[in-house]
């Protein structure tokens, strides 16, 4: 009878002592960070979402914006497995190749890391969505442009980029865009294949140009180009000037 009374007693007691065992050789450890995981098939990503390929595909966009991020945890981008992380891109990207979620995530996420060589797993996701012709998928390739020149400064994959934009046929690509190849020509200082590619754009294009942008482009040609080329004869549009 006494016994059964301080049955919950000892029971509690037992608890204790046995949390009290655990705790004192663990209590200083902390979980550790496993980095990106592999990424699973095709197959059990929709299972995992029964079925449903744009439930997995927000699943994937939250996980990878928060997957260094969680229990009190802040990982810097340099740790991440770039790899794998665009492992995760292309699965996503299978699931659903029209949103601008992942992409999105990819560029102005992920692409802010300072290191040349995780990047270049942004630039080979980006290449492949940017070159898409449709809708304006092609503005994620000019932001990996953007990312390769101006932060990476690494003017020859910006270049390499910039071909791949600018032979886009998307019918929305802006001018803009087309003219990338000559921006960074000129600024390698190669201002004969910079001008070279600016004429035939003008040339090929005037009937359909907007006048701000021939404006622009008469301007660069004379004004930018033509001094660093004294052996180029000036287009007549440069005369009197």
């Amino acid at each position: 009878m006494i016994l059964s009374q301080k049955m919950p007693l000892i029971i509690f007691l037992l608890f204790c002592i046995i949390n009290c065992l655990f705790w004192v050789p663990n209590h200083k450890k902390q979980s550790s960070w496993a980095n990106v995981p592999p990424i699973p098939s095709m197959e059990t990503s929709k299972l995992f979402t029964l079925g449903d390929g744009q439930f997995a595909y927000r699943i994937y966009t939250i996980m990878l914006q928060n997957i260094g991020s969680t229990g009190g945890r802040g990982v810097a981008l340099k740790q991440y497995d770039y790899a794998k992380l665009k492992d995760w891109f292309f699965l996503a990207d299978n699931l659903d190749n029209q949103s601008d979620a992942m992409p999105m995530l990819a560029a102005q996420y992920f692409g802010a890391v300072d290191d040349k060589e995780k990047l270049n797993e942004i630039y080979d996701y980006l290449a492949v969505v940017g070159a898409r012709p449709t809708g304006e998928k092609w503005r994620w390739l000019a932001h990996a442009v953007f990312i390769a020149r101006h932060v990476a400064k690494d003017n020859e994959k910006a270049l390499e980029l910039a071909y791949i934009l600018a032979d886009n046929k998307n019918p929305k690509l802006a001018d803009w865009a087309k003219q990338m190849p000559a921006f960074i020509l000129q600024d390698q200082g190669q201002a004969d294949l910079s001008y070279n590619i600016m004429i035939n754009i003008l040339i090929s294009n005037i009937e359909t140009l907007h006048p701000n942008e021939i404006n622009f482009m008469r301007d660069y040609i004379c004004n930018t180009l033509l001094p660093e080329l004294p052996e180029t004869a000036p287009p007549h549009f440069c005369l009197g000037k």
